[in-house]
């Protein structure tokens, strides 16, 4: 689901930069047709973006993840009109340089799968293709040409290049520290304070985060079955790595409110105004899977405070 909200947003904030005439990839469609038309053989040369996703993913650490997952929501309201003098400006080698020797550089690891891996892995691809082809046009984005040409000069291994990065230890570990941490507060509660005292703050625990996942669920107009899942789950979202109110939410939501074609045509122009994110179908499941998320998060926060304080005072 992260990775499918990422690549809509990605494609959202293409389509707000073309224009009314050109759709994102039309280069690519263009090439697609005219080599059908002469009976050529088309090959697809660029890696899978769910891969390419992943592995930028993967291989930032935590702040960055934070930096670039605000990037890409703020990129939702953006409302900039492009002239088309300055997408000419912007196609200039010059301008490409300055984009990327500007990133900020906790974005390095990002540019580098987004941008030198592909470089390479779409250089290889022509490589291949050129072993049996007499003549080979390749289409490829102009922020990408400069690397390939460098690239291209000798062959490289790309299966590498197809991994996803496994999960860090350091990152297993605190996905068990939560849950850890707070069996720990629940049974020195239980053993400091007394049954009756323990089950209050079970019950605490039930109710609150149950309720804030749930609000959550209904500030995006949830359906009533996505709304008491998300109570239902939250409750034991952190014990159990399947079981998320968000996730639940959201599957529920999906099947009892199928997206709609037109609900994905639509993304870019719905993301442009805040009533679009409840009236869009595919948008609206998003924000059923983040906000119980969030509200269920909070309720964690709020009853663990209250627990240190039960502890302390």
């Amino acid at each position: 689901m992260y990775l499918l909200l990422s690549s809509l947003i990605l494609s959202s904030f293409q389509k707000k930069l073309g224009s009314k005439n050109i759709k994102p990839g039309d280069e690519m469609r263009m090439a697609i047709q005219e080599g059908e038309k002469i009976g050529a053989k088309v090959v697809p040369i660029d890696r899978e973006v769910q891969t390419t996703l992943k592995r930028s993913w993967g291989n930032v650490g935590l702040f960055s993840k934070i930096y670039l997952s605000s990037a890409l929501l703020t990129s939702l309201i953006i409302k900039e009109e492009i002239s088309p003098e300055k997408i000419e400006e912007m196609k200039s080698e010059d301008a490409l340089k300055d984009i990327f020797t500007n990133l900020p550089s906790r974005f390095n690891e990002v540019k580098k799968v987004i941008i030198e891996e592909r470089d390479i892995y779409l250089a290889q691809k022509i490589r291949e293709a050129s072993k049996t082809s007499k003549k080979l046009v390749a289409v490829v984005g102009a922020g990408h040409l400069a690397g390939i040409l460098e690239a291209i000069q000798k062959d490289h291994e790309i299966a590498p290049l197809e991994e996803i990065p496994k999960m860090k230890l350091s990152e297993k570990l605190g996905i068990l520290f939560l849950p850890l941490f707070i069996l720990a507060l629940f049974s020195y509660i239980f053993y400091a304070y007394g049954f009756q005292e323990g089950f209050q703050f079970v019950q605490s625990w039930v109710i609150v985060k149950g309720s804030l996942s749930a609000l959550g669920a209904a500030i995006a107009l949830a359906h009533p079955v996505s709304i008491i899942l998300a109570f239902l789950a939250a409750p034991i979202g952190n014990f159990n790595p399947i079981i998320k109110p968000g996730w639940l939410a959201a599957l529920c939501e999906s099947y009892l409110r199928k997206p709609l074609v037109e609900d994905f045509e639509n993304i870019a122009e719905d993301s442009e105004h805040w009533k679009g994110y409840w009236k869009n179908r595919v948008i609206r499941i998003f924000l059923v899977l983040l906000l119980p998320q969030v509200g269920s998060s909070l309720g964690t926060f709020i009853v663990t405070l209250e627990g240190f304080k039960k502890i302390f005072s």
